[in-house]
């Protein structure tokens, strides 16, 4: 019977399906030692990427990193090695500049790109108008607020003396030193209360120019409010011009050395 299902299956199969259903497997032939060598230095390559990447180092000498090819096994020789560097150099691996090879370039690219920001736009730009508008608008609620910061700082100054002169009084004509002694104690621990009170909420140290930046952002936030000025759409058009901000101020507020 098996004959003879066997004996049909082969009267009903065209010759080429036979071959194939009675082929042997196919083999893959043997590496190469050319492939060999090949996948040996691209292990070597990565691991060099690797160990350049997670070092601490930002930059290294451009002979120390024809060393470190050699050591990792991406390159023979020192002519193999510099012409492994001058690949990586091309495909923005890292940067070869002025014998120095810089293993992050993305950072140097990015200190260029604030170092120089360039305004490729058309001068007749309508944004730019706009831009030049707000501009001026800004400059005007920017000297209110430091008009009313300075004010209110003197404000300040005023009440400070009138204290010490008060308690000078109290001390020397109406009453004695050992009543004013409590008072004055205790006036001089309620301020040291309110600056660590302050710290606590804003987790800066209390010293005078935090306390004047902070004030003058918060005028300023509220004149902003009042005038209806579009902080976000000023940012937004100074980040399309790409433009340096005449009054970009770091994270912490801004200095106002001038109040």
């Amino acid at each position: 019977m098996w004959r003879a299902a066997a004996s049909r299956l082969r009267a009903h199969c065209p010759p080429h399906a036979l071959r194939r259903l009675y082929s042997p497997p196919r083999v893959d032939p043997p590496v190469t030692a050319s492939e060999a060598r090949r996948l040996v230095r691209l292990v070597g390559v990565e691991a060099l990427k690797r160990r350049l990447r997670d070092g601490p180092r930002e930059a290294i000498g451009y002979g120390e990193l024809l060393d470190a090819c050699v050591e990792a096994g991406a390159a023979r020789t020192r002519d193999d090695a510099e012409g492994l560097a001058r690949a990586m150099d091309d495909a923005g691996v890292l940067l070869l500049f002025r014998d120095k090879a810089y293993l992050h370039p993305e950072k140097v690219v990015d200190l260029v790109r604030r170092a120089v920001p360039l305004a490729l736009e058309v001068e007749d730009d309508p944004r730019r108008e706009e831009l030049r508008q707000l501009q001026e608008k800004k400059d005007g609620i920017d000297k209110l607020a430091h008009k009313q910061v300075r004010r209110i700082l003197w404000s300040g100054l005023g009440l400070i003396m009138s204290q010490i002169g008060l308690f000078f009084r109290l001390t020397f004509w109406e009453l004695s030193w050992d009543v004013m002694e409590p008072i004055a104690f205790f006036t001089t621990a309620s301020g040291l209360l309110v600056s660590y009170t302050y710290f606590l909420v804003t987790s800066r140290d209390p010293t005078y120019q935090d306390f004047m930046e902070r004030l003058f952002l918060s005028r300023r936030r509220k004149l902003c409010a009042t005038h209806r000025f579009d902080m976000e759409r000023y940012l937004e058009l100074h980040r399309h011009c790409k433009c340096p901000l005449e009054g970009h101020y770091p994270p912490h507020g801004p200095k106002l050395h001038n109040l």
